[in-house]
């Protein structure tokens, strides 16, 4: 267990071969299951007085190594039927504990390539559900084979006998006796380079092992050898157990898959896989994806089919109580103009996160939204807000004497003229004069503009568009929210003080 838990490097020494067994907790039935299902149906068809035993023993396929091959086809006489039974098989399975352990190990690089007998999607599927980063390619059909490379760092599942979507999955005995071209030569070319570990495969097909055998014969294939897991107590096959006596092979006796791959985890010596440890961040994760289309802005949301679907999706939110950040819960709510509901969230959340500034606009802006301006005037002071921010909610809150007040602070700095290429301060004093002409105080005001004219961040099209209001010049400020047609609500998304009131 030691030597497959180790790496050359960053570089995995051992590929994987997993069979039937590793899908029996995931919901899939055995080999031995769907066999002791087909003698029961073909008894009953036989309408025999002989007893189930007595007629079980006059068969020809009975007991035999090929009976699962030999049944499949006797049961489902065309590959049509054998693809839906198949595919009915494995609909309902979905990755038990041991995928959780297995698709961990891929992503850390402890196994790269995959080998399957199984129809089933129960490793690629795992790999989304448990794992944020690990996105293989899967090699369901011969022509897709030959474009897997060794050197790619992304995995690989290269599906041995097919995929349940496609029609050339192979179960019968004669489908079953070679492996196609494509596979047969990948398998080759990955023996080359990497020991194997063979764990829920039995080798009832004589195709891959054949392969493997003919393989052994090569003294260069699988340089790390061949470690067989070996479920306790269960019968060896002749075919099997001749592989074992072989060079280069080595059996190890498991209880079963899902135990194997938790051992072999911690063999690795790296800590517990994330979806063990924190399955609420993973479905928090997914949650916040959805989060960014109700945020989606333009014809998206005037769409007839997709409008109505954002919308739907805020409307959620107590459904996502539960996977959902505070803050998250609050945005969504405040999207669907719950804003009572949102306030709380967020003081709840500021106060979890008082260093949040996404947090703290947020919240101010909700607070500003639901026309509180005495709780905004009063949580001002404890949110970490830009200058610009601050003054815009401290204009909204009615605080004209302390919006004076910052504008002032700016205009009397001594490097004031210097730092009024950073735009936030232009915005600080765009939100003083906006003050000032509440107060009537015109001849302040145009001092303000003057100093912003000479001075301010001329690159930003906003600060104009708030100097041609103030001044009072509609056909100037109309020609420039004409040609820049974003900043007519720019304030919303952009924390830009002050104009989204003087453009509406």
């Amino acid at each position: 267990m030691n030597l497959i838990a180790t790496r050359n490097g960053s570089d995995p020494n051992f590929a994987l071969l997993l069979g039937a067994g590793a899908s029996v907790t995931s919901g899939v039935k055995t080999a031995e299951e769907m066999i002791w299902d087909w003698r029961q149906l073909l008894y009953r068809q036989a309408e025999t007085p002989d007893s189930f035993r007595g007629w079980l023993d006059q068969q020809d396929w009975y007991a035999k190594e090929d009976e699962y091959s030999l049944l499949f086809e006797s049961v489902f006489d065309q590959p049509a039927q054998r693809r839906i039974y198949v595919e009915e098989s494995v609909k309902d399975a979905k990755p038990g504990l041991g995928y959780i352990y297995l698709v961990d190990l891929i992503a850390r690089r402890y196994f790269n390539i995959v080998f399957t007998t199984n129809f089933d999607d129960l490793l690629n599927e795992a790999c989304y559900l448990y794992t944020d980063s690990v996105r293989p390619i899967v090699a369901a059909h011969d022509s897709a084979v030959q474009s897997v490379r060794i050197a790619s760092t992304r995995p690989k599942i290269v599906k041995l006998h097919g995929d349940f979507l496609y029609d050339n999955i192979k179960n019968t005995l004669s489908e079953l006796e070679t492996l196609e071209e494509n596979t047969k030569r990948k398998l080759a070319q990955f023996a080359k380079e990497f020991g194997l570990v063979v764990v829920g495969y039995s080798g009832r097909d004589r195709s891959v092992m054949d392969n493997i055998d003919l393989l052994l014969r090569d003294q260069e294939t699988f340089p790390h050898g061949i470690y067989w897991c070996i479920r306790r107590d269960s019968p060896i096959s002749a075919r099997l157990n001749n592989l074992l006596n072989k060079e280069r092979v080595y059996p190890i006796v498991i209880d079963g898959f899902d135990q194997f791959a938790a051992e072999l985890h911690r063999w690795a010596k790296i800590p517990p896989p994330r979806a063990i440890t924190s399955p609420l961040d993973i479905a928090k994760d997914r949650a916040r994806r959805c989060l960014t289309f109700f945020n989606t802005e333009g014809p998206l949301r005037s769409h007839p089919v997709i409008g109505p679907h954002i919308r739907q999706l805020t409307e959620n939110a107590d459904a996502l109580t539960i996977v959902l950040p505070l803050a998250g819960r609050a945005a969504l709510l405040v999207e669907a103009g719950e804003l009572v509901e949102a306030i709380n969230l967020l003081q709840m959340a500021h106060e979890e996160n008082p260093e949040d500034d996404g947090i703290a606009y947020l919240y101010a802006n909700t607070l500003a939204d639901a026309e509180r301006f005495d709780d905004l005037a009063a949580v001002i002071p404890t949110l970490p807000l830009d200058a610009a921010q601050r003054s815009y909610f401290l204009l909204r809150a009615g605080q004209d004497q302390e919006v004076l007040a910052l504008a002032s602070q700016v205009m009397s700095t001594p490097s004031s003229v210097s730092a009024m290429s950073r735009p936030e301060l232009s915005i600080v004093l765009i939100n003083g004069a906006i003050a000032m002409k509440r107060q009537d105080n015109h001849k302040n005001m145009c001092a303000v503009l003057d100093f912003l004219e000479v001075f301010g961040y001329d690159e930003d099209v906003r600060i104009r568009i708030g100097i041609t209001a103030l001044r009072g010049l509609k056909d100037d400020m109309m020609a420039l929210l004409k040609e820049h047609p974003q900043n007519f609500f720019c304030q919303r998304t952009s924390g830009v003080p002050g104009l989204r009131r003087l453009s509406r």
